[in-house]
C-alpha cells in the first residue's frame, strides 16, 4: 500500500492498479562539477643551521669553545677543501659551526693562515666576527 495522503495526494487502495496517477514530476540530477588540481609548486627548505650552545659545565661566556678542555674533547674532522677553497670555506659549506671550526683550527695547530685579520681568531671570512 502507498500511502500520498500526507503530500496532499489521494490515497491508493491496495489491489486497485486502474487509478491513474495526479501528476508527475521529472527530476534533473545536477551536471557534475568540474575539479581542477592545484598546480604543483616547487618549494625551498633551507637546510638547518647548526646552533652550538655551551657544554655543561662550561661558562657561557663569548668564547667559551676556545677552552682547550672543550676542543681537545671534540672529535677530529678531516678537512679536505677542494682547490682554491680554504679549510673555513670547506667547514663552513658543510655545515659545521664555528665553535667547531675553532676547534678544528686549533686541533691542526692553530695555522695562521685559517685567519684572515692575524688576530687569533679563524675563519673571519667564512663565519663573520666571532669575538
Amino acid at each position: 500500500m502507498l500511502a500520498l495522503a500526507s503530500c496532499g495526494l489521494p490515497r491508493t487502495i491496495a489491489g486497485n492498479a486502474s487509478q491513474a496517477p495526479v501528476s508527475t514530476a521529472t527530476v534533473t540530477a545536477p551536471s557534475t562539477p568540474t575539479v581542477t588540481a592545484p598546480v604543483p609548486q616547487t618549494v625551498y627548505v633551507p637546510p638547518p643551521q647548526t646552533v652550538t650552545t655551551a657544554p655543561a659545565g662550561v661558562a657561557a661566556s663569548s668564547q667559551w669553545y676556545a677552552q682547550p678542555g672543550w676542543i681537545t674533547a671534540q672529535p677530529w674532522i678531516t678537512i679536505t677543501p677542494a682547490a682554491g677553497q680554504t679549510p673555513c670555506q670547506w667547514l663552513h659549506a658543510r655545515g659545521y659551526s664555528y665553535a667547531q671550526a675553532y676547534a678544528a683550527w686549533a686541533q691542526n695547530g692553530y695555522p695562521p693562515s685559517w685567519s684572515a685579520t692575524n688576530d687569533g681568531y679563524p675563519c673571519q671570512k667564512s663565519y663573520g666576527m666571532q669575538h
